[in-house]
């Protein structure tokens, strides 16, 4: 990652951070008792593991992905999120992968005339929308916080993956741009996905997150006109699935206006 962009990364943390802070340093009002709307940005971390085709060639993913979303006054919920995934690649599960640039001795020779040092690994994003409801705990325990509890959400978008190669030594021209987007396996497509498990919203205010199990299914195409290394391209569909964890932290942007109403 670049300085520009980690700056950049850091700088915006530090205002969504001052944001919450604010928002917190404003907030009077007792959130045990009333349900409350709080637009809300949020970060999650989790772990997938892949099933049907991304199993083939992917091994277990991490995921890095961040919400920007709205709880509403009757907990419907909502919202946007983007983010990474990153994972292992099953290099034996794949047919054929860099057998044109092999040696006799199944070795890559980079631009010095050394054998390379190459990583593999799987590489993509999600991007889409978000919907849900959390079904407050008061319903079975009355005197519980009424804005946390059960959390049932689905999010629908696109999602693309392909293989990502590294070698920190020496240069491999055959690797490197725009070649390399001839042995990538790029896949686009849309998926959908289904979360359950557990709401907080805390009544200090200061402790809010969310965790549970989601579901994904997608169905994704093959991007690339031609495989270098195969010399032929990937044209079957994909269906690809996964099951995982995920655990995110909230920071919620509402504030107190001066008559005391909540918006």
């Amino acid at each position: 990652m670049k300085l520009t962009q980690i700056v950049r990364t850091a700088f915006l943390a530090f205002l969504m951070l001052h944001l919450a802070s604010e928002a917190y340093s404003q907030d009077f009002r007792d959130i045990s008792s009333d349900q409350i709307r709080a637009p809300h940005i949020s970060f999650t971390m989790g772990g997938l593991i892949p099933l049907e085709d991304l199993n083939v060639r992917y091994g277990v993913f991490g995921t890095v992905l961040a919400n920007f979303a709205v709880k509403e006054e009757n907990n419907f919920y909502w919202g946007l999120r983007c983010g990474l995934i990153n994972g292992s690649f099953n290099i034996e599960d794949e047919p054929g992968f860099l057998s044109n640039l092999l040696t006799d001795q199944g070795t890559i020779i980079d631009n010095e005339g050394d054998v390379a040092k190459i990583k593999a690994s799987g590489r993509g994003g999600l991007y889409g929308i978000q919907l849900g409801k959390i079904f407050d705990r008061a319903v079975l325990l009355p005197k519980s916080n009424v804005n946390s509890g059960l959390f049932v959400r689905a999010d629908l978008g696109l999602i693309h993956h392909k293989i990502r190669l590294d070698f920190t030594e020496n240069n491999i021209t055959q690797l490197e741009d725009p070649y390399t987007k001839g042995y990538d396996r790029f896949c686009l497509g849309y998926f959908s996905s289904f979360f359950v498990g557990y709401w907080h919203m805390s009544t200090n205010k200061r402790v809010n997150y969310f965790i549970g199990a989601n579901f994904l299914a997608a169905q994704t195409y093959p991007m690339r006109t031609i495989n270098f290394d195969t010399g032929i391209p990937d044209e079957d569909v994909r269906f690809d699935a996964g099951i995982g964890l995920e655990v995110g932290w909230v920071f919620h942007l509402y504030k107190q206006t001066h008559n005391q109403n909540w918006h």
